[in-house]
């Protein structure tokens, strides 16, 4: 859990981070990367959820 955490905090900060370059230098390329950053957030953030739901189905099951 700690694990995920960690991992969507960095990627939370290098997704700022290549907005910030986007804002500053106007190159697409920084967009494109914090666009790919942001989803691999997001699929990192479904399979914590997922996760989860998973450890909380265990104890019905």
């Amino acid at each position: 859990m700690v694990l995920f955490r960690w991992m969507v905090l960095l990627m939370a900060l290098a997704f700022v981070l290549c907005m910030a370059a986007y804002t500053v230098t106007r190159q697409p390329v920084w967009r494109a990367r914090g666009m790919t950053t942001l989803r691999w957030m997001v699929v990192l953030g479904l399979g914590f959820f997922g996760l989860l739901i998973l450890r909380r189905a265990a104890v019905f099951i």
